[in-house]
């Protein structure tokens, strides 16, 4: 009797020992195959395919900021230059990428706003003192100007076809001002910023003339080309073309419609 309960007692211990040590097996083969197959998927995600996959994702926001960068010579190329002149309106849905040109209080594109600042920059460090006194120009500010200089004629005794023929050699008529395209600015002497024939002679308007091209502008109404540009010279006004465009311009001493129409 004794000897039954022993054995009933021996064959209990080794039941429970079996399914504890089956316990202990099963959860260490749980741990190793988890840790497995984590090294799997973590050997996965490293793939070279999927590093390429994330460092995509991680410059997405970089690369496409670069790539649409504008280069300082954009307008290079005869097909990317905008020809505004009296014959050549800009379309009324012209809309430029303005910036405010800081310390003078004007507007400007985008797309001139460094060269045009470092050209100032650098004539200041020649000792010069400019003025931008005109950028960006609306078509609303360009017809009220207009207005303005034909009343004015005509309050001294011209009719109003005299006085718009005179005004229109200074002024351009309403989306014919190369101010609404953003890329034309009026720079003066800032001790002078008389729009005359004495602009003409001050330091500034000199060494501007000499030196624009190397930022991408040109004079772009220059004396004895009245019968090409229809506009009277102006000894202020620079249009930013791109530097390739604006050296030939300024070496050759020839207008944008000459240097167009040669292209």
């Amino acid at each position: 009797m004794n000897r039954s309960r022993e054995k009933r007692k021996r064959r209990i211990r080794r039941m429970r020992f079996r399914r504890t040590m089956t316990v202990i097996v099963g959860v260490i083969f749980l741990v190793f195959g988890w840790r497995t197959v984590t090294l799997a998927l973590h050997s996965l995600q490293n793939h070279p395919d999927n590093i390429s996959s994330r460092q995509e994702e991680r410059f997405a926001d970089v690369i496409p900021a670069y790539s649409t960068q504008k280069e300082n010579d954009i307008s290079d190329t005869t097909e990317e230059i905008i020809l505004v002149n009296k014959d050549h309106p800009l379309e009324e849905t012209y809309q430029p990428d303005l910036v405010k040109l800081r310390d003078y209080g004007v507007e400007v594109d985008r797309e001139i706003y460094d060269s045009l600042l470092s050209m100032l920059q650098d004539g200041e460090k020649e000792g010069l003192e400019f003025w931008v006194a005109s950028g960006y120009r609306s078509m609303e500010r360009q017809r009220e100007l207009l207005d303005e200089d034909i009343e004015a004629l005509m309050k001294k005794g011209s009719s109003p076809s005299e006085a718009y023929e005179e005004v229109v050699q200074e002024t351009m008529p309403v989306g014919c001002s190369e101010h609404a395209t953003g890329l034309a600015v009026d720079i003066v002497a800032k001790d002078y910023q008389i729009l005359d024939e004495k602009q003409a002679r001050t330091e500034e308007i000199q060494w501007l003339q000499d030196h624009c091209s190397r930022y991408g502008f040109i004079l772009r109404y220059p004396e004895d080309k009245e019968d090409i540009t229809k506009v009277s010279y102006e000894s202020w006004h620079f249009r930013y073309v791109g530097v390739t465009a604006a050296k030939e311009i300024m070496e050759k001493g020839i207008t944008l419609e000459e240097y167009l129409d040669g292209k």
